[in-house]
């Protein structure tokens, strides 16, 4: 995504938000403004799309402080990080949401927010349908430009970064007052009376404490330095409990339709299978019954079947060792033409003596011509005895016994 939403939120829901687009592929501000209170908020709702939001908060609304923590232990000592600051900070700090920022030595640089105050930021975002990605203190925005500290006007108001990790809010009213004992306390830290080079971002910006040397840098809307730099910011203050989870679900969204159509594909060629699969238990069925019935036909004298497949091979070597399973065979096959010619007439059942050599069948036909016509081709090749002929309304049945001549 080329293009983020920035917004910088104040202390309260009165004070007004700036906010600002910016493209980062054509490096220029798409649109900018500032609204009257946070209730307003929801007026960029539509502008902002699916852009990343990153917010800015006032300084102010926060203490920003560092503490000795050796590196040796420093797990066990982070815990211990609320009780460590007790006596620095105001307020209880049970109340208090610490973020840790950057190392330098043993002094580790803190934030210390109230939970209120983040839970506050958080349901203005959340009523205007906003999620942001950073929360970051206003002063650790200002880029600083290979200088030791940065300052910029911003209403009333200075914002100065004393350091990577550090920096406050300052009304411009109490400079005079208050940068002489920041600057004092900077060169005590270093040991070492300097001038402290500051990258300033506003014109008009004068100070009459020493070691203080102003170094302007190009002169841009306020949001515009703030939103350069809070891609670089030390600190996050959605960490801890107000980290956000992940999004899972919106990534599942992007496949939920082809895992959707992948899942009825299955589905259906699961049911495509197990239909074929009954179809053709059904069809193994009949041809299971319509085999058994044959083979009774053929050899009247098994009257159960168990494998039929075994009882077959049986069948036929036991008429092959008494020497007449060719017989039966050439006899059938010697039968093909009487059939063909008469194919109304049906054997309904058949049976083979192999120690007299002869073909017992029963038959029916439709009529007594389609039966003499059956006898008469037959007694070409065989000799033929002609049992009892019985009719019924649509049908005739009768005996033959066969030999071959």
């Amino acid at each position: 995504m080329s293009e983020r939403l920035f917004i910088r939120l104040g202390k309260t829901a009165d004070h007004p938000c700036s906010w600002l687009v910016w493209s980062e592929q054509e490096q220029e501000i798409i649109a900018s403004g500032e609204l009257p209170d946070a209730l307003s908020l929801n007026s960029l709702t539509a502008r902002v799309g699916n852009r990343p939001v990153d917010v800015l908060v006032p300084a102010a609304s926060m203490t920003l402080t560092k503490i000795a923590v050796p590196e040796k232990g420093q797990r066990q000592a982070l815990k211990a990080l609320p009780f460590m600051l007790e006596e620095s900070i105001a307020s209880d700090v049970d109340n208090m949401h610490f973020v840790v920022g950057t190392r330098h030595g043993d002094n580790v640089n803190v934030v210390a927010v109230e939970h209120q105050q983040m839970q506050l930021w958080l349901t203005w975002l959340m009523d205007a349908g906003l999620k942001a990605k950073r929360i970051v203190p206003d002063c650790l925005a200002l880029p600083l430009e290979q200088c030791r500290w940065a300052i910029m006007s911003f209403g009333d108001e200075y914002l100065l970064r004393t350091g990577e990790g550090s920096g406050v809010s300052l009304p411009k009213t109490w400079t005079e007052l208050a940068l002489p004992k920041l600057v004092a306390e900077a060169q005590k830290s270093a040991a070492i009376e300097q001038t402290i080079d500051v990258a300033c971002y506003s014109e008009g910006v004068t100070f009459n404490a020493n070691h203080i040397t102003l170094s302007p840098k190009p002169l841009e809307l306020p949001m515009m330095v703030l939103a350069k730099g809070i891609l670089n910011a030390p600190v996050n203050l959605l960490s801890g409990a107000y980290k956000p989870k992940r999004e899972y679900s919106k990534h599942l969204m992007l496949w939920r339709n082809a895992a959707i159509m992948m899942v009825a594909v299955l589905v259906l060629a699961l049911v495509n299978k197990g239909l074929a699969i009954s179809q053709l238990n059904h069809q193994t069925a009949a041809m299971k019954i319509q085999s058994e019935a044959i083979f009774k036909s053929v050899a009247p004298s098994i009257n159960r079947i168990v494998d039929i497949r075994s009882q077959i091979n049986s069948q036929l070597r036991s008429m092959q060792g008494q020497g007449g399973g060719v017989a039966f065979f050439e006899m059938l096959d010697g039968l093909k033409p009487a059939f063909s010619s008469v194919p109304q007439l049906k054997p309904t059942s058949l049976r083979f003596d192999a120690n007299r050599n002869e073909l017992r069948m029963q038959v029916v036909a439709d009529n007594y011509a389609q039966l003499d016509k059956f006898k008469e081709i037959v007694s070409k090749d065989f000799q033929l005895d002609g049992g009892a002929m019985n009719s019924n309304e649509d049908s005739v049945t009768s005996t033959l016994t066969l030999r071959s001549k």
